[in-house]
């Protein structure tokens, strides 16, 4: 039988009526051999919690666990999830959902209206603790139980990527009965209405999902129905990237995620597991240019320091074929994707060079330029994740080459964000937070959020707010496409990031999986439909 690790138990005392609702699910699964899916990712947490985290493993463990109101099939159209169905008021001001019946959370509590009103509340009374989930519903004013199975939310501003983020596990629908009785302890203790039961978990080190006998509302996205496939799922973590390769060919997981790209080939040689790549939508890698500080408040030396980097080299020779070259602030496979930003800025460093010269900063002596007696020195902020330290030392050297000093430093993830928001740098690396046009350009490109938010540029443009809102209120598809594509061109123009490469993962898989995908945002492996 499947039980929970004496540090689960013993830390936070599990209800016996907890206890017994998991004993009697479980005790189904205890006859005949258990299929278990054994997986990899990278990065473990203290606090993975849908409704707190921002991490991609999020997505990648959670979604097993929890169900969410709309799902997205594999063209990107919404579709119905625990609501069978849902009407938007002309306006985009109000949603209806209707919900589906008969559905239970693994610890026997109903899914209802109240359930849903109570999920918006929780994550509204998270506040700045909700690193995403909270700007996600941002504009939803309240939450109405009309019924106990029909609920209406009420939007502060109409917003037309609501049901995508809807459609994300940090928008999951948790039991409002477990999340009362854990608190902040919920992250030890989860339930949701999923394909998977969370069972047992050991900080930093692991998390098993046991197989919900009971499931039986599966989206018609899936190719079944009933229970999942395989009996249980086990995630471990492999923060050190040279390891995962190893482990996987050592037979220890059958997949793992964010293989390294000099790994790839001997993967693909062992005759018992491939490479499965997976391109992400949203956010790619890019740095933002600070605005505010000199020398980047100077649109002319942005523009000098796009030109002056051979991008398209260096995700070559850094993501080995992996990933492809950014051109903006989405990645290419994005719907909203502007294919106008890919000829803003080629390669041309005599270009480069000239725009310096134009903006006054002339060679030294020792090879780095100077105006007014300042020397052209730049501080550039590294992250350790996203190759962020490989690509800037890279800049670096290419940056030498045109009279440009560099300065790196490299800061922890928290660090960096209060750099980010303090305006310390010049050079700020990020990526990978948003997943639509929505979520990746609102946050980080608004002017309402240079102050103490994610807009790092700091640059405050009117006009590029116009279009953000505009394309944020548009409720026809083609309006809201055609001026998410404006503003990615606004951006490029006034040269506010730097952009690197869109964000893929080259992912290891054993010979014996069938029914692997990984969803519209590349990171979700459908654990529903996997079989070994």
């Amino acid at each position: 039988m499947v039980t929970l690790t004496r540090r689960a138990v013993m830390a936070a005392g599990l209800s016996s009526a907890l206890l017994t609702a998991f004993a009697s699910k479980l005790a189904a699964q205890d006859s005949g051999e258990k299929t278990v899916l054994r997986l990899a990712a990278t990065k473990a947490s203290n606090r993975l919690d849908p409704h707190v985290d921002v991490k991609w493993e999020v997505l990648m463990v959670l979604s097993a666990i929890y169900d969410t109101l709309v799902y997205q099939d594999a063209e990107g159209n919404i579709v119905p999830g625990l609501a069978a169905s849902w009407t938007v008021s002309e306006d985009g001001m109000e949603y209806i959902f209707d919900l589906r019946e008969g559905v239970t959370f693994h610890d026997g509590t109903v899914f209802d209206a109240e359930a849903v009103k109570y999920n918006f509340d929780r994550i509204a009374g998270l506040g700045a603790k909700s690193y995403k989930a909270a700007s996600l519903t941002a504009d939803v004013a309240s939450v109405e139980v009309l019924s106990p199975t029909q609920v209406k939310l009420v939007m502060k501003q109409a917003n037309s990527s609501l049901l995508f983020n809807l459609s994300l596990t940090y928008v999951a629908m948790v039991s409002p009965t477990a999340a009362e009785q854990w608190g902040e302890e919920y992250h030890l203790h989860q339930v949701g209405t999923g394909p998977f039961m969370f069972t047992e978990l050991e900080l930093g080190d692991h998390y098993t999902l046991a197989k919900n006998p009971d499931y039986a509302w599966a989206p018609a996205i899936y190719g079944h129905e009933g229970p999942a496939l395989v009996d249980e799922i086990e995630w471990r973590f492999l923060p050190e990237a040279s390891s995962r390769s190893v482990a996987l060919l050592a037979g220890d997981f059958d997949i793992v995620f964010d293989l390294l790209p000099t790994s790839l080939t001997r993967v693909e040689a062992s005759g018992d597991y491939t490479v499965t790549p997976t391109l992400l939508s949203g956010q790619p890698a890019y740095w933002f240019f600070n605005t505010e500080l000199a020398p980047t408040d100077d649109p002319m030396v942005r523009k000098a320091l796009i030109l002056a980097v051979d991008m398209e080299a260096a995700v070559k020779a850094i993501m080995r074929g992996v990933a492809p070259k950014a051109y903006g602030p989405l990645s290419k496979i994005t719907a909203e994707f502007a294919p106008d930003v890919e000829g803003l800025h080629p390669y041309d460093p005599a270009a480069a060079a000239a725009l310096l010269d134009e903006a006054g900063w002339t060679q030294g002596a020792d090879g780095i330029r100077q105006k007014d007696g300042q020397p052209l020195v730049l501080k550039v902020q590294m992250a350790s994740w996203g190759n962020s330290e490989n690509f800037s030392i890279f800049l670096q050297s290419q940056l030498k080459e045109i009279g440009v000093s560099v300065e790196l430093e490299m800061m922890a993830y928290m660090v960096g964000i209060e750099a980010g928001k303090n305006g310390t740098h010049n050079l700020l690396f990020t990526g990978g937070s948003g997943f639509a046009a929505a979520d990746s350009l609102l946050p980080y490109f608004l002017s309402e959020n240079t102050a103490s938010g994610f807009a790092f540029s700091k640059m405050q443009d009117a006009e590029l707010d116009e279009m953000l809102y505009a394309a944020q209120a548009a409720t026809s598809l083609e309006e809201r496409k055609a001026l998410f594509q404006q503003a990615q061109v606004r951006i490029m123009e006034q040269s506010l990031i730097l952009p690197i490469y869109d964000y893929a993962l080259a992912i290891g898989v054993t010979n014996k999986i069938e029914g692997l995908d990984f969803g519209a945002t590349g990171l979700v492996p459908n654990a529903y439909e996997i079989d070994l």
